[in-house]
Order: structure tokens, then C-alpha cells, then sequence
């Protein structure tokens, strides 16, 4: 699942970088954006530090 998120983002990123229509461009940077919050928050909870009790 991972790697078709970020072929999709970057595929996104392509289709929006030659994007002539601005609604159209809106929404795919929005989709962008949901795409990179989404692997921002994966990203955040294996990377957080275990809490240990003394």
C-alpha cells in the first residue's frame, strides 16, 4: 500500500506540473497533499520514541 501512495503522489505531481485547467490543478494538489499527510502520520508513528517506565 506504501508504494502505490507514493507513486501515486508523485504521478499527481506530474499530471499537476503540465495541469492547464486551475480547478483541475487545485485538485490534484489537494490529493497531493493527502497523500503526504497521510505518509507524514504513518512516518510519525514508527519513527516515535517508546515511552519507558522507570
Amino acid at each position: 500500500m506504501m508504494g502505490k501512495d507514493k507513486e501515486r503522489w508523485m504521478e499527481l505531481c506530474e499530471r499537476a506540473a503540465s495541469e492547464q485547467d486551475p480547478k483541475q490543478m487545485l485538485k490534484l494538489v489537494a490529493e497531493i497533499i493527502r497523500l503526504l499527510d497521510a505518509k507524514e502520520k504513518r512516518l510519525k508513528k514508527t519513527r516515535a520514541p517508546k515511552k519507558t517506565r522507570v
